[in-house]
């Protein structure tokens, strides 16, 4: 989920959490309860600060590590303690609200197509469900709604908000049957798969997919209205040998692509000497712009005797931003 969707979570819990509280004769201080309850609901973003270091960095940690399981129960007894410190109240409620905010996050960035590295440190691949958007319309003005209706109409919290994720959970809840009834849609038309990803876009009814066969073909495209419109189609022309596969591991811009990447191709420019210049790119983010497709996150490398010389890995406009980075980075490691 985007930030404003994990600040309209955060003021929503931590209100209904209060009520609650209330109802049962509990002494709260409301605003440190909502308080809390907007840093769980946002903590695990902390990762962004990477983005000042560079794209690399970024990719590599955003909804990495300060979103698994681990460094959530860290968030939650963090916040928890720090909470009650404040207070010297209740430290079993912030335990509460720390725990709805922290998983609430974890859990609604899941369910999207970026994902999330949950299982880390048992495993360092991203798990995504696909069946909502990053950017959810709906998500969002459902809590809107709600929050005119407290205010204006002064309506009960706990009901109103009662309403609003139960609708949130039918929401989900179709989204994923529809999502099943489109993977059964493009079984039909491309047979058998190796692998296959589709995820919501901007609105309930537009998917996109992408498609690999076991004999290495690709279709990627979108689905509207239960309509395939195929975008492109793509046959791997070449192999890797597993001697460079496994000198392709030894790089650190290679590893983070392949672990991000859950299904992607590559192109092999042959050189004399010895050399390659390979360029991975995941099918996941292709874009139309300008009437041309493009693939917007790369990996490209250049191999020397066998060995990685210079690597680029990062989000472009386009194909010919991604190389002309690549090569500015090519061009300067051949002076060092």
């Amino acid at each position: 989920m985007d930030t404003s969707s994990h600040i309209c979570m955060g003021v929503a819990t931590g209100l209904v959490i209060s009520k609650l509280a209330t109802n049962q004769n509990i002494e709260v201080n409301e605003a440190s309860i909502v308080c809390i309850s907007l840093i769980a609901n946002n903590i695990p973003d902390i990762d962004l600060v990477f983005k000042l270091k560079s794209s690399q960095a970024y990719i590599k940690n955003h909804r990495g590590i300060s979103h698994s399981f681990v460094l959530g129960i860290i968030w939650i007894i963090l916040l928890s303690i720090f909470g009650y410190l404040s207070t010297k109240e209740n430290y079993p409620l912030y335990l509460i609200v720390a725990s709805v905010g922290v998983i609430s996050h974890i859990f609604t960035d899941l369910l999207n197509g970026y994902g999330v590295q949950f299982l880390w440190p048992i495993k360092k691949k991203w798990i995504a469900l696909g069946i909502t958007y990053t950017f959810d319309a709906i998500f969002l003005i459902l809590h809107f709604i709600a929050f005119l209706c407290i205010i204006f109409l002064k309506t009960d919290i706990i009901i109103t908000f009662n309403i609003v994720y139960g609708l949130v959970i039918v929401y989900i809840f179709c989204s994923y049957i529809y999502h099943y009834q489109l993977k059964k849609l493009l079984i039909r038309k491309y047979g058998k798969y190796k692998r296959l990803i589709l995820q919501a876009k901007s609105t309930p009814i537009n998917w996109k997919y992408v498609y690999e066969t076991t004999d290495k073909k690709f279709y990627i495209g979108i689905v509207r209205y239960k309509t395939i419109i195929q975008l492109r189609y793509e046959k791997r022309k070449e192999e890797l040998s597993n001697e460079l596969e496994q000198e392709l591991l030894k790089n650190h811009d290679f590893k983070t692509f392949i672990d991000f990447t859950p299904i992607f191709n590559y192109v092999i420019k042959h050189h004399s000497n010895d050399e390659l210049d390979i360029r991975f790119y995941d099918l996941r983010y292709l874009m139309v712009r300008k009437n041309t497709l493009n693939y917007t996150f790369n990996c490209i490398v250049h191999i020397k005797n066998n060995k990685v010389e210079t690597s680029f890995l990062g989000f472009t406009i386009n194909r010919d931003n991604a190389l002309k980075k690549f090569k500015q980075l090519k061009e300067k490691d051949s002076k060092s």
